[in-house]
Order: C-alpha cells, then structure tokens, then sequence
C-alpha cells in the first residue's frame, strides 16, 4: 500500500497515520489463509514430519501465552533471505502466521492471542482462517498437556 493510499485512509478513518501504517504492516502477517503444501499441521500424508513432541509444545505454547506465535516455515526462510541479517541470524521482517496452527488451536477451542488481536483490531474477519480447518490435524491427533495449554 503506497503513502498516498495511508495518508488518504488517514484522513478518512481518523486514525493516525502510525497506526494506519502499523495495522498495514500487521496485514501483512495474515496475508496467508491456507496451510502450505507440506505444513506440518497438515492431516495429509504431505505433511512435513517435526521432532516428536514438537506440534504439541507449538499448540501448548500458542494457548498458553500471549507472548508466542508461530510462523509458517515457508515465509521464516524465504528463498531470498530476507529474513536473516548478514550474519545469518534470524531478524524476521516478512513472516505470516502459520494458518496450519491457528487452524489448531482454534480446533481446541480458542484462537491464538495474534489472531485474536488482528480480529478486534479489524485486520483480519472471524473466519479468515475457516478454509484452513477441513485441511488441519485436530485434538485428537495431538497429546497436549490440557494444564498448560489452559484448555
């Protein structure tokens, strides 16, 4: 979205232009609705394999904290590395939530923090993430601690 786009929604919506300029940014992070071809949320056979235990600890840690989130693998490692400095660390600049993962938590029956502040704030509607749910692996395929994912 150009400047001139924000400054003109700016003015109609009188929301400072930081803030229109940050939810375009947060936009971006929900720009995916689908599970990728081989995400590991997946219920298909195309499904990346993780460590064992390792979708429980992602699922238990999106329920659990305000402070987690859970990118999709294909945008955390670009092709282009824009995602890492020169020296290879991880400085994430472009990155969309996992539409796998919010599909599963959402299946136990909350959405995740990131979710939830995109749909209050209106970047995102109640079922931006519904096409991913048919798609998902679901509690029953899971063993998470109930305790700690607080569900």
């Amino acid at each position: 979205m150009g400047q001139r786009t924000l400054e003109a929604r700016h003015r109609r919506a009188r929301v400072p232009l930081t803030l229109a300029v940050e939810l375009a940014k947060m936009k971006n992070q929900f720009a995916l609705r689908k599970p990728c071809a081989n995400c590991p949320f997946r219920k298909d056979a195309a499904a990346i394999e993780l460590q064992p235990g390792r979708k429980e600890e992602i699922i238990e840690g999106l329920l659990s904290s305000e402070k987690q989130t859970f990118h999709c693998h294909k945008t955390v490692y670009r092709d282009d590395g824009r995602n890492h400095d020169d020296e290879g660390n991880y400085r994430p600049v472009d990155v969309c939530q996992c539409p796998g993962a919010a599909a599963v938590a959402r299946k136990f029956g909350r959405d995740t923090v990131m979710v939830q502040v995109a749909t209050r704030l209106g970047v995102i509607g109640h079922d931006h993430y519904d096409a991913a749910i048919p798609s998902t692996i679901g509690p029953n395929d899971l063993t998470i601690n109930r305790d700690i994912a607080r569900v």
